[in-house]
């Protein structure tokens, strides 16, 4: 599965790519439980709507590792490269997507799509709807690309410490970042009328998950080994208190008031601290058939966002096919042609690109010739610049990707 990827994958952190497997996989749960109502157990399936969240943070963390690792290996960041490279990785396989869409769509008709499709275009979804329901999370990345190098930017250039770490304000600013969407997301849920519309999908109510993912990456990549070494010793700990922060996704709905104010934050705050935790975990150590479903995860990770993005055509064809009485089926066809066809298509549309990006635009500048360089995690930096951002491969469990979707 992964013979197409490129070559730098070779990197990667495993641990990641589990983690995204995991979400990508909790997606696609979470939206068969809408073409196809479930029967079992409510636990099984209720928490599977949060795998978004856990895509935020790990995006968070990966991005910013990104521009992190690019300050200390050259003491600057060349924000219109990473613009550029970012761009690369999102557009060209979510425009085909989009293309084929609207074609199929005017082909029936449905010319309501295109000003679905401008909302698109300027990545507005976590505002007005898209083309595809799920297609609000990949809004609220976009904004993100935008914000986290402006908010960069301007810390190097106001820093007296802009050669070696002019970022030690991130921790202060998330104090403060964090309350704020808190407190947004309180007086949105007081004032408004709930709809996922409205308290779920807006990039301002949201932006705190992806945020703590960006601290998470500066203690990782500025102080590393007091990282290594708190997490080392307090592992369990720190998985236990993730366990914790997590245990209320499984017993209260994501339409509950609690849970999409102070929820929300509890929920970044427990996948943080799972991100933590198991990002050094021996993984080589662990028993063989251990491994080999890790494997598959991570493989699956791999693939995470073509895999997110083409899911919802793959449901809309499912549903539009089979009619609900075949609930059984839907389900059988539906999970694995979501896999199939993501990894499909990002061999042939995504994975080629990056390759020409990464000769064009390649992620690493000559380090500078100055004391001042830091060393860099170059595990990271490799895992994810190449092919993991997390970059859109998330949505909630949302009625928009269902059967009226289609």
């Amino acid at each position: 599965m992964t013979s197409s990827v490129p070559a730098a994958a070779s990197t990667r952190n495993t641990s990641l790519d589990v983690l995204r497997g995991i979400a990508i996989l909790m997606v696609l749960v979470c939206h068969g439980a809408i073409l196809s109502p479930p029967t079992w157990d409510a636990i099984l399936w209720r928490p599977c709507w949060s795998g978004v969240d856990l895509f935020f943070v790990i995006s968070g963390f990966l991005i910013s590792g990104l521009l992190f690792a690019e300050f200390k290996r050259s003491g600057k960041i060349r924000f219109r490269r990473f613009a550029i490279r970012r761009a690369l990785k999102i557009y060209p396989a979510f425009y085909v997507l989009v293309l084929i869409t609207v074609a199929v769509r005017l082909a029936q008709h449905r010319y309501g799509v295109l000003p679905l499709a401008l909302h698109d275009l300027f990545f507005i979804q976590s505002y007005a709807p898209g083309t595809w329901g799920h297609f609000w999370s990949l809004s609220v990345e976009e904004h993100f690309y935008i914000l986290l190098p402006i908010l960069m930017f301007l810390l190097i250039r106001r820093s007296k410490d802009n050669r070696t770490n002019p970022f030690t304000a991130i921790p202060k600013l998330f104090l403060v970042i964090g309350p704020l969407v808190l407190i947004a997301r309180l007086l949105t849920a007081k004032l408004i009328p709930y709809s996922l519309e409205t308290h779920n999908f807006p990039t301002h109510l949201r932006l705190d998950s992806l945020f703590f993912g960006v601290v998470i990456s500066y203690f990782y990549q500025f102080h590393e080994g007091k990282f290594t070494k708190f997490t080392s010793r307090w592992r369990y700990f720190i998985l236990g208190a993730a366990a914790g922060f997590l245990a209320p996704i499984f017993v209260i709905g994501q339409y509950q008031p609690w849970m999409y104010t102070y929820g929300f934050s509890c929920i970044y705050v427990g996948y943080g601290l799972l991100l933590i935790g198991l990002l050094q975990v021996p993984i080589q150590a662990l028993p063989r058939s251990a491994l080999l479903v890790l494997k598959v995860l991570a493989n699956i990770g791999t693939f995470s966002y073509s895999i997110y993005l083409w899911h919802g055509l793959c449901s809309g064809m499912v549903s539009a096919w089979l009619p609900a009485r075949f609930s059984l089926a839907r389900l059988i066809i539906f999970y694995p042609a979501s896999l199939l066809v993501g990894i499909v298509c990002a061999k042939i549309i995504e994975f080629p690109v990056l390759r020409v990006r990464d000769r064009l635009f390649p992620s690493k500048d000559s380090p500078v010739e100055s004391s001042t360089a830091l060393p860099v995690r170059t595990s990271e930096e490799g895992t994810s610049d190449v092919v993991s951002d997390a970059g859109a491969s998330h949505t909630e469990c949302s009625p928009n990707v269902s059967e009226a979707s289609a």
